[in-house]
């Protein structure tokens, strides 16, 4: 993974995860449950335009854990993209994203390697609903070098059957942005 092997984690399921009890603010705690579209919830809420870095993008096999979010057989020939979601030149957070290719729709995959748009917009843009499942999150521990970042994954689905399992790890300055976010628009609301 991009990551490092994420699976040794202590991923918590945000349905019984309790953000008060991690430290964690009510505006880190939006971004790392929200349910919709990251990046649009990101625009929307907050103000901050983000664009995309593509680093890497390849037909892949699905792992053991990866195969059984996404409900397909191990080994499965899979997409997997690797980007990183920045505004004003900073990474705020990274994400690779695994697509079963059964499910991947050809002009999808086309938009996909183009490396310009983050997934979820390009499944809405075709007017396609999102539905997110299996939402968890955790601060990395261990021995990475994202240790002590904040991370979720999840499993993103559209009724056509494309499946993506999500992984996104966020940076200190993702925070420090929507912190100078929240500042601006309470100050604007006064």
């Amino acid at each position: 993974m991009f990551f490092g092997s994420l699976e040794t984690q202590d991923w918590q399921s945000v349905r019984h995860w309790k953000a008060d009890a991690a430290g964690v603010d009510r505006n880190m705690a939006a971004v790392l449950t929200a349910a919709g579209s990251l990046t649009r919830f990101i625009e929307r809420h907050f103000g901050i335009k983000l664009d995309v870095r593509l680093h890497d993008q390849f037909v892949d096999i699905a792992q053991h854990e990866e195969a059984i979010l996404l409900c397909c057989d191990q080994g499965a020939p899979s997409l997997r993209r690797q980007v990183s979601l920045m505004h004003r030149g900073s990474v705020l957070f990274d994400a690779e994203s695994v697509l079963p290719l059964e499910f991947l729709p050809a002009d999808l995959m086309h938009d996909l390697e183009l490396g310009e748009r983050p997934l979820g917009n390009l499944l809405l843009d075709r007017g396609l609903s999102l539905s997110r499942s299996d939402l968890s999150v955790t601060q990395i521990s261990g021995e990475v070098s994202v240790a002590g970042c904040w991370a979720r994954r999840s499993v993103l689905r559209s009724p056509s059957g494309t499946r993506a399992l999500v992984v996104e790890v966020f940076h200190p300055e993702m925070w420090k942005r929507l912190e100078s976010s929240a500042r601006r628009y309470n100050v604007r609301e006064s």
